[in-house]
């Protein structure tokens, strides 16, 4: 457990270093971290939060396959720094919640209790049965899966028709592929 930490922590110190791992670690130090055989995520972690991030990582490898690990970890450092009791600013559409931001309609649609996005690893597995149906809807690529998260499956690939919306969407996706 020590190892990982340590290893986690200069991730989070070095992260233009991470794809080559730290000088003393061992060639499958991703593998070793995440306990999965991945690409070196290029997403720097919170001081604390590194046991969710693991979580992200984990169930997107399980869940959506390890091309789409990274992407999982950008939306939900963007969206919630790591945090499981994130809570989004009131719209419309009502609050956001959890790691992934889920909204209470999607998670209904999806058949997830909304009272429960709080909750890390159902908040998360939400979070990413939503990613699941962007890439039923054709999302490809990890510019893609930001603007699908933001705006939904239904109209990830569409025009939005307020300018505000789709400036608000450009914006989005430049802030997810930091």
């Amino acid at each position: 457990m020590k190892k990982i930490l340590a290893l986690l922590a200069l991730l989070i110190a070095f992260p233009a270093a991470a794809s080559e791992g730290p000088p003393e670690a061992p060639a499958n130090w991703v593998s070793d971290l995440f306990g999965f055989n991945a690409k070196a995520p290029t997403v720097s972690v919170p001081i604390g939060r590194e046991r969710v991030a693991k979580l992200v990582a984990q169930r997107a490898n399980e869940r959506l396959g390890p091309q789409w690990v990274e992407s999982a970890l950008r939306l939900a450092k963007l969206e919630s720094t790591f945090n499981c009791n994130a809570t989004g600013p009131k719209t419309r559409h009502g609050r956001a919640k959890g790691v992934l931001q889920m909204m209470d309609g999607s998670a209904r649609a999806l058949g997830y209790d909304p009272k429960r996005m709080y909750e890390c690893d159902y908040g998360i597995q939400a979070g990413l049965a939503h990613m699941q149906m962007c890439i039923k809807h054709g999302v490809k690529t990890s510019s893609d899966m930001a603007r699908c998260h933001v705006s939904g499956w239904g109209a990830w690939n569409r025009r939005l028709s307020s300018r505000g919306a789709e400036k608000y969407r450009q914006k989005y996706v430049k802030l997810s592929m930091r």
